[in-house]
């Protein structure tokens, strides 16, 4: 080997040392940083499942609430009376019970693949001995409607829309 490869295989071995120590000090070893990152994206995973559980449970509380303490504010005993001699043995449950199985009554149409219903309990409203203000939705819209009911001889209900309104935006 002649003194010019010798030079140059010296320079070669001196410039990839000097690649090597620069590589060591500006790229300092971030597998334990990496490590610590990925133990906070497990803990923050952990957490958020934590809060989604919390959020499910509590909204299943807060329905709950909602049915158990829905008291029908406008029937007073005279009209309860009237019901039950109707043939409705628990008029507020039965009224209810009847028109969540008559979600053909509402005429928005779903969309985004849901469908329209009178989905919560509380949100149907006695009136009267005669009307019913209710709220339904599909998951995605929603509305309200005021309805007359009558009760026929052997107990069934019978419906009509008197009015229907989606929210104002």
């Amino acid at each position: 080997m002649d003194d010019r490869s010798k030079l140059f295989l010296i320079i070669t071995q001196a410039g990839i040392i000097v690649l090597l120590l620069t590589y060591i000090v500006v790229f300092p070893d971030y597998s334990g940083k990496i490590r610590e990152m990925e133990e906070e994206i497990e803990n923050l995973q952990t957490l958020n499942a934590e809060c989604i559980n919390r959020n499910d449970s509590l909204a299943v509380q807060l329905q709950k609430m909602r049915i158990e303490n829905a008291v029908p504010p406008f029937l007073d005993k005279h009209q309860l009376e009237y019901l039950n001699k109707q043939g409705l043995s628990n008029p507020v449950e039965d009224i209810r019970t009847d028109l969540v199985a008559n979600p053909d009554l509402i005429g928005r149409p779903a969309v985004l693949g849901g469908k329209m219903g009178f989905y919560f309990r509380d949100g149907i409203h006695l009136l009267n001995h005669r009307w019913v203000f209710a709220y339904y939705e599909d998951g995605h819209v929603e509305g309200a409607m005021l309805l007359r009911y009558e009760i026929a001889d052997d107990g069934t209900l019978s419906w009509e829309v008197l009015d229907e309104a989606a929210p104002a935006k």
